[in-house]
């Protein structure tokens, strides 16, 4: 369907787009009634992708400048909110008995977030997302340009590298990756010119600094969830437990960082030489 190019003609572009759109669409309609976590998890990673290729798009200063809309995106975050409480959920179970009210809380959680995802969608804001991203002609994008982006994107990494990241700035990192992984492998099957300027940086290691730093994010959430609410808790014997607990995650989400910072250091590093 795709044919190897130089420039990537606005037909093509477009076809990209719209292909990633509805992708993003269909896993919308997808996430209720079930919301399962596979479901949720399938809807957020469509629209990262899709997000994803609009930044390569507004890297190109003659393209039209396109973004999600403000209700699609409410829908994209109460999607993550209900994820990250099922994530919190499945990584605690086993704690249930020592832990009940802090179970309840993340169950009422996701329960709010279903009601909330039930109350604010409408095929109508999927409709308005398509015609909004759809209306303006896309024009030729260079090949080069996906080699731009990743340099930009690269500069954000070297940048932490080189300091004593926190957790905003890890987060910037992961955002950066994410987009570069997900463009490069959408150049290797649809667009060669652009893969083949930047199939020389060291890919197999960023996807496993993807993978740490998702890692960190989901151990990084939790315990600020386990740090946020211990100060509500009455019963003393299960504050206690729970203090042991993010305790214990304190040092696996240092141990993690730990882990992503020299996979970063390794990937800045191979892409200097």
């Amino acid at each position: 369907m795709f044919r190897n190019f130089v420039m990537m003609n606005k037909g093509k572009a477009a076809h990209i787009l719209d292909d990633k759109l509805k992708e993003a669409m269909a896993a919308a309609t997808a996430v209720a009634p079930g919301f399962s976590q596979e479901g949720i998890h399938a809807f957020r990673v469509a629209v990262k992708k899709l997000r994803a290729y609009l930044r390569l798009l507004n890297t190109d200063e003659g393209q039209p400048r396109l973004k999600l809309t403000k209700k699609f995106h409410h829908l994209y975050d109460i999607a993550g909110e209900i994820r990250d409480a099922q994530l919190k959920l499945e990584q605690v179970k086993k704690y249930r008995a020592a832990l009940p009210s802090y179970i309840k809380e993340l169950s009422a959680s996701i329960a709010s977030g279903k009601s909330n995802w039930n109350e604010h969608y409408d095929e109508a804001i999927l409709k308005k997302l398509q015609k909004k991203l759809t209306a303006k002609q896309l024009h030729k994008l260079s090949s080069a340009t996906l080699a731009t982006f990743c340099k930009q994107h690269i500069k954000i990494l070297e940048e932490a590298a080189d300091a004593i990241p926190g957790d905003e700035m890890i987060h910037e990192c992961r955002k950066s990756v994410k987009d570069m992984l997900y463009n490069t492998k959408l150049a290797e099957k649809h667009w060669t010119k652009a893969y083949g300027k930047v199939a020389h940086l060291p890919l197999a290691t960023l996807d496993s600094l993807s993978d740490l730093l998702g890692d960190y994010n989901d151990e990084r959430q939790l315990l600020d969830s386990q740090l946020a609410y211990l100060p509500r808790l009455c019963n003393s014997d299960e504050q206690t437990k729970l203090e042991k607990l993010s305790t214990r995650e304190k040092k696996i989400k240092e141990e993690q960082k730990q882990l992503l910072l020299k996979e970063l250091k390794r990937f800045v590093t191979a892409v200097a030489i």
